[in-house]
């Protein structure tokens, strides 16, 4: 599956080294839809959220997940695409804690993700790695003071 087939000016590499594992993880694994079901939960995202980003409806992200149905090619490129967003997004986050926006909203377009869809792939991303983040320095007080 080419994930990308235009030059990236924006896209760091390891986004799309991140996207040909998730891509191997998802077509050549046992069981697609496990797969998504861990990628959806990595990022703390509900079925309901997901079937939001991907215009399905919560019983269809669920189906999927459970194997009942088989996602369509289109799909499955659209979810790579969107959790590499949100993996992008985090990366950043976690570099400085301030984002560019410029450089998010350029990835974003060259991944191919709609635009309209960014305010809230945004607070998707920056909610599910500062609550990581949370969890984190609670388990990490709780080693120093021992709770």
């Amino acid at each position: 599956m080419n994930l990308t087939s235009k030059t990236l000016i924006y896209t760091p590499d390891w986004v799309v080294s991140f996207e040909k594992e998730m891509a191997e993880d998802i077509i050549l694994g046992n069981n697609a839809g496990r797969s998504m079901r861990r990628y959806r939960r990595r990022y703390g995202l509900s079925q309901d959220t997901l079937g939001s980003l991907m215009n399905l409806r919560r019983e269809s992200i669920s189906r999927i997940e459970n194997g009942n149905v088989t996602p369509t090619f289109d799909f499955v490129k659209s979810f790579i695409k969107t959790m590499a967003l949100i993996e992008t997004i985090r990366v950043e986050r976690a570099k400085s804690g301030e984002m560019d926006f410029y450089f998010l909203e350029n990835v974003a377009k060259e991944l191919g993700v709609p635009l309209e869809k960014m305010p809230f792939i945004m607070k998707l991303a920056v909610n599910s790695y500062d609550k990581k983040l949370m969890k984190i320095q609670k388990s990490l007080k709780e080693i120093k003071y021992g709770k």
